[in-house]
């Protein structure tokens, strides 16, 4: 085991350190955006401090008393993440603006307003909507972001029914309901888990307490992390098909879950039986994991392809003009600041380096996986090769720190739950 193992395991793997590791971070942060009163005012900014201090001592209380671990770090989760989120939803249903939310968010509301009204949310000059005169974007030059939807379709399509709705009750709609629904899904799918109760704390706080998830604020890396746990919540509870087919439904929100496609294939991989049965069970396997992203992707691909791949490949991999800037922590920053790369605007074959790096490790990731398939294996493989895949790629924002570390406790606490769970079983040794 390596220093940097070692010190993982010790920390975000154990309740103790993770609470006070990532409990003074989420609080910290809240302070900074809330606390302080900036945005929301002294009164809700004191109210929802001391809300998140109280959460965290009762937390604490708990895991000392060693009573109600659980039920004390979910009420923390609530005072540290929902209720901000609440409060901003809240202030801008009073008031209108839509102030702290992220500009994805905002302009997947617009893409559910296209799509409502019969218009390809692909392809569409977004500075002709209300985004133009959203925050971020009011007098400043006008941001390349504004060209191009680069999410899945997957992502304004689960916000249709509830936009609808809110339109037919003559209420405001907000797309962040949306994301606290898809994260009471995943939080009750790591509650649900046939795991000891530190390895679902642990993955609790991974999901909730990390700053730079910025919940609250509306970015949408939950609607792909939910499906993943519940997908890993069907697979320990011994049921494979929705296990594959949670993975197969994150992909269709996000293409970070590629890489783990290929892992569960493996795994999940019909090797007794006769051919017939062997060939039916294969076919189900792949329609899980594809159908959901060949359901929602084909249908504006076939609407206008040269759109949906401008938004979602091109601009994000940088191979046309006025594509996505290179910005945060990847391989590319650093050419960028070296100065091996004279602008962020800049073309760059970073797509032939993320295959360099990745693919590799995935083809030995998948061997392994053959030889002893196992939920933590798949974990640790599909995070391994997505980490090195964004880490070489042209940007790599914050929120993508989030879900590396994510999945990287979900796959450390999967690999302990199934130590734990083998241990046991082992033959004890006969006695002399």
């Amino acid at each position: 085991m390596t220093v940097a193992s070692r010190l993982f395991s010790r920390t975000l793997l154990r309740p103790g350190p993770s609470l006070l590791l990532l409990g003074a971070a989420i609080l910290a942060s809240n302070w900074v955006w809330y606390g302080s009163g900036i945005f929301l005012g002294q009164a809700a900014g004191l109210a929802l401090t001391i809300a998140g201090l109280l959460g965290f001592g009762y937390a604490a209380y708990s895991l000392v008393r060693g009573r109600h671990q659980l039920r004390a770090f979910s009420i923390f989760i609530v005072a540290a993440v929902l209720l901000p989120a609440l409060t901003l939803i809240a202030l801008r249903s009073t008031t209108g603006m839509p102030l702290l939310m992220h500009d994805g968010a905002y302009q997947t509301e617009e893409a559910i307003k296209l799509v409502v009204a019969g218009h390809d949310p692909y392809g569409v000059d977004y500075s002709q909507t209300s985004m133009r005169l959203w925050h971020w974007y009011v007098n400043q030059p006008l941001d390349s972001s504004l060209f191009h939807y680069v999410y899945s379709p997957l992502t304004f399509l689960l916000g249709v029914p509830f936009f609808v709705i809110a339109r037919l009750l003559a209420i405001p709609f907000d797309f962040r309901i949306v994301l606290i629904l898809a994260a009471l899904a995943a939080g009750g799918g790591l509650l649900r888990l046939p795991w000891p109760w530190d390895l679902r704390y642990v993955a609790l706080a991974a999901l909730f307490l990390d700053p730079f998830f910025y919940f609250p604020q509306g970015r949408n890396d939950i609607l792909f992390l939910a499906p993943l746990t519940l997908g890993v919540l069907a697979w320990a509870r011994g049921k494979p098909r929705l296990a594959a087919l949670g993975f197969g439904v994150a992909f269709a929100f996000k293409p970070f879950a590629l890489f783990f496609l290929p892992c569960v294939a493996i795994a999940l991989w019909p090797r007794s039986g006769p051919v017939l049965d062997r060939g039916r069970r294969l076919a189900i396997l792949a329609a899980a994991l594809l159908a959901p992203a060949a359901l929602t992707m084909g249908p504006f691909l076939l609407w206008n392809a040269p759109a949906y791949w401008t938004d979602t490949v091109s601009f994000v991999a940088g191979t046309l003009p006025g594509a996505y800037r290179i910005q945060g922590y990847s391989l590319a920053s650093l050419l960028l600041a070296l100065h091996v790369i004279p602008s962020a605007d800049a073309r760059f074959p970073f797509g032939i380096v993320q295959a360099a790096v990745a693919v590799p490790v995935l083809a030995i990731g998948l061997r392994r996986i053959w030889r002893a398939p196992s939920l933590g294996a798949v974990l640790s493989v599909g995070t391994l090769a997505l980490t090195l895949s964004l880490l070489a790629g042209r940007f790599v924002n914050d929120n993508y720190l989030a879900d590396l570390l994510y999945l990287a406790v979900l796959a450390g606490v999967a690999r302990q739950a199934s130590a734990a769970t083998i241990a046991p079983s082992r033959p004890m040794p006969a006695a002399a």
